[in-house]
């Protein structure tokens, strides 16, 4: 009986054990789950106060006066372009941190004059703008002044007076094509270069500010066949004076003279 008894208090008690067990676990499982909670609502919180942080700082930064845009620093600017690269810099002021770059980039590369352009902040008002720029080697006159070229025939700009140290380039569009395609050999005599033009069917033909003669250097080594009758022109004097020399046919030279004499050294 006793041995009854005694089983049955310990099957009792084992049961409250277990079932006081169940109980804390549970309420700590509660208390757990409330205290997460409480960190995602306090993390919820602080992400909130700080994205309204962040917006207020990004919309004072963009209405700042101070971060406005007063000054464009210009290295190796435009000569011809000038009035056109003012104008696209005076479209694109504001905000220096809400600028578009690369729109002011592809705006300033429309400038025929401008090969290349970078551009950087400088905080808080400055943006340096830095030109890579096309030179021009010919001059082309007209009725309303003289139009700047580029050695592959691009007008860069145009100017009511001669500029010194360019060479003139005469005739029609076509003229002026033909002669472009030849820039490379005319480029080494450009200081030296009166005028050129493009005359049928001789082709190239140029006047040295040094000579009174007119040459027809042909297709190569411009510089090299002028400098071979410039050697041998003394020697050419007794033919009375020169008018043309051509020389587009390799080791030959050919002058015409006053009486449209023709030799041969």
């Amino acid at each position: 009986m006793k041995d009854g008894m005694g089983g049955s208090l310990k099957f009792e008690a084992e049961f409250f054990r277990k079932s006081n067990n169940l109980t804390v676990a549970r309420e700590k499982k509660i208390r757990l789950i409330q205290v997460r909670g409480v960190h995602l609502l306090l993390l919820l919180a602080a992400a909130l106060l700080a994205a309204l942080a962040v917006s207020r700082a990004a919309g004072y930064a963009l209405t700042c006066p101070a971060l406005q845009v007063r000054r464009f620093r210009l290295q190796h600017r435009p000569v011809y372009a000038g009035a056109q690269v003012a104008a696209i810099l005076r479209r694109h002021g504001g905000n220096i941190l809400a600028m578009d770059l690369k729109g002011l980039q592809a705006d300033l590369l429309r400038v025929p004059e401008v090969a290349g352009v970078s551009i950087r902040r400088v905080l808080p008002d400055t943006l340096d703008v830095e030109f890579a720029l096309r030179r021009p080697l010919y001059q082309s006159g007209d009725g309303a002044g003289y139009r700047l070229l580029d050695e592959t025939g691009r007008e860069l700009g145009r100017q009511e007076q001669p500029a010194p140290g360019l060479v003139e380039l005469r005739g029609d569009a076509a003229a002026r094509a033909a002669v472009t395609a030849c820039s490379r050999e005319l480029r080494p005599l450009a200081g030296r270069i009166e005028y050129v033009t493009w005359s049928e069917p001789r082709g190239i033909e140029l006047k040295l500010r040094e000579a009174p003669e007119v040459f027809y250097p042909g297709e190569e080594d411009f510089a090299g066949r002028i400098a071979r009758y410039l050697r041998v022109r003394g020697r050419l004097a007794a033919l009375g004076a020169v008018r043309r020399v051509d020389l587009r046919i390799p080791g030959r030279i050919y002058i015409e003279g006053d009486e449209a004499q023709r030799g041969e050294p």
